[in-house]
């Protein structure tokens, strides 16, 4: 008798039921948030993350959700770079190491630069975010994405005094899982690189002459047989 073969639940289906019981949050109809989560490099980490951020639930649409994410994704990383930058300056010994470590964090300060639309701001309550500093904080981010920036400094770690090693960037390389989460919802964005291409302007109509007009048609070709009294 054949043996009963059990069922495996697909991965797919897997990730989906846990989306539906993490506080995942709901934006429009809940299709943004769920959407960024399925394709971000940790839906489990893109859940938790959004459910953190305050008025995650009242987002209007993915734009709106794209600048809460961009906020707290600049809070977050100046918090651990500060945190880093303060270990890094106290170790005497600046070797290899702490040279890669250093590079490291001032990638993390350069996206807190780029990602904090607030600064200069005399008041922090406002919220509108205008196009130009949206556009600048997506560009950031795609331009990381391509060009293999990963936040999480692990390559450096090796010869750094214990205290340094775990203490710089920790909480299981949270920033760069922020970066992930951001660059997914981002692509949810119309505008964005993954956007469908403008069409091509057409091009100016051929202006005609006075004297412009259909081409002459060409001279009909002489009969073939009418070629053979021309012979030598």
């Amino acid at each position: 008798m054949a043996a009963c073969r059990r069922s495996r639940p697909t991965a797919s289906l897997l990730l989906m039921s846990l989306l539906l019981s993490s506080p995942i949050v709901l934006v429009s109809g809940g299709l943004p948030a769920k959407e960024a989560c399925l394709k971000s490099p940790d839906p489990a980490f893109c859940a938790k993350f959004l459910a953190s951020i305050p008025d995650s639930k009242s987002a209007p649409d993915a734009r709106g959700l794209a600048e809460l994410a961009i906020r707290a994704a600049a809070k977050a990383g100046a918090e651990m770079g500060s945190s880093a930058r303060a270990k890094l300056d106290a170790v005497t010994v600046k070797g290899p190491e702490w040279l890669c470590m250093d590079a490291c964090v001032a990638d993390v300060e350069e996206a807190v630069s780029r990602l904090d639309v607030d600064k200069g701001k005399k008041s922090s309550k406002s919220k509108a975010m205008g196009d130009a500093k949206f556009e600048d904080a997506r560009d950031y981010v795609e331009t990381a994405e391509s060009d293999g920036l990963t936040f999480n400094c692990d390559l450096c770690r090796g010869g750094l005094p214990a205290p340094v090693q775990t203490g710089l960037l920790p909480k299981d390389n949270e920033f760069q899982k922020i970066m992930g989460v951001l660059g997914a919802l981002l692509k949810l964005v119309p505008g964005g690189g993954d956007g469908p291409s403008p069409a091509p302007a057409p091009g100016p109509e051929p202006e005609l002459g006075p004297s412009s007009g259909p081409a002459p048609a060409p001279a009909p070709s002489p009969h073939p047989f009418s070629l053979l009294g021309q012979l030598p």
